[in-house]
Formats: structure tokens, C-alpha cells, sequence
């Protein structure tokens, strides 16, 4: 079940999904207008909003690929990840790799 902030239980489009990320013992979702408690583990909910969409970014957070607004990458090797409804976050050494191959294949499938 999906509660918002006010603990009404609701349903949430995956659409309206931006992140999904754990918070101590919960998970979170921030939606496109408003934040939201999940009663599922992380790999549950990502498993359940299907790769197509959605990359995981750091080992407690993943995002919807259609609602990155742009990267901004550092010198370090860090990625800063700006999304369209002004949330940033960021992508973890591991997750590098794996977050430019998606971007790169997105950009490509979106250019054929």
C-alpha cells in the first residue's frame, strides 16, 4: 500500500513516480506532488515499477529515467543527477558505469 503524507492509503501511476529511495526502515516515494511511504523493500518496488523505466542509482535509491532533467558531472568521477521537478540527487562510483550505458542506449533508441 502507498500512503501519503497524511496516511490516506492511495494508488500511484508509475508515471508520477520520480524516486524511490529508503529512509531508514521505510521507502519512500516522491512523486510528482507529493512524498509518499511504501510498504515494500526497495528491490521489491523496483522489480514491481519494471527496469524499462526506472535505473538504480546507489544502493538506496532509484529514479525514473523520463523525469531527468539533465547530469552534471564532477571532476571526481561523481554524477549529480537534476531532475525536471528541481530534485537532485546522486548516482554512486558503482552505479557510474551503469547509469551512463542506460542514458546513452535511451538517447540512442529515442534517435532511430
Amino acid at each position: 500500500a502507498i500512503v501519503d503524507a497524511r496516511g490516506n492509503r492511495c494508488m500511484l501511476n508509475p508515471g508520477e513516480v520520480v524516486s524511490a529511495y529508503a529512509e531508514g526502515q521505510k521507502v519512500m516515494i516522491l512523486g510528482t506532488d507529493g512524498t509518499y511511504t511504501v510498504q515494500k523493500k526497495l528491490y521489491e518496488l523496483e522489480e514491481e515499477l519494471g527496469e524499462r523505466n526506472f535505473v538504480r542509482i546507489s544502493k538506496s535509491e532509484i529514479v525514473n529515467v523520463g523525469k531527468i532533467k539533465n547530469l552534471d558531472m564532477s571532476v571526481t568521477g561523481t554524477i549529480k543527477i537534476c531532475m525536471k521537478n528541481g530534485y537532485e540527487t546522486f548516482v554512486s562510483r558503482r552505479n557510474v558505469s551503469k547509469i551512463k550505458e542506460r542514458l546513452l542506449s535511451e538517447r540512442s533508441v529515442k534517435n532511430s
